[in-house]
């Protein structure tokens, strides 16, 4: 598991406030899941496909974060 610091969440996903950066900690989702997540926010990665698999939870949750803070 990817320890999360601020550092490599701005070298991901641009600025982030100290909220964020708690928020996105306390998800438990790790590196590749914040990845997967920025991907799928910036519709660069879809769903669709993926048949019957769900969104990994902390990969759900990390995209409610970002896509809120979008709004």
């Amino acid at each position: 598991m990817s320890h999360i610091t601020r550092h490599n969440l701005e070298q991901l996903l641009g600025p982030v406030d100290e909220n964020t950066v708690r928020a996105l900690q306390a998800t438990g989702a790790n590196l590749k899941d914040i990845e997967q997540a920025k991907s799928l926010a910036d519709q660069k990665s879809d769903i669709t496909g993926f048949g019957e698999q769900s969104i990994p939870k902390p990969v759900e949750q990390v995209l409610l974060i970002l896509t809120e803070n979008r709004q």
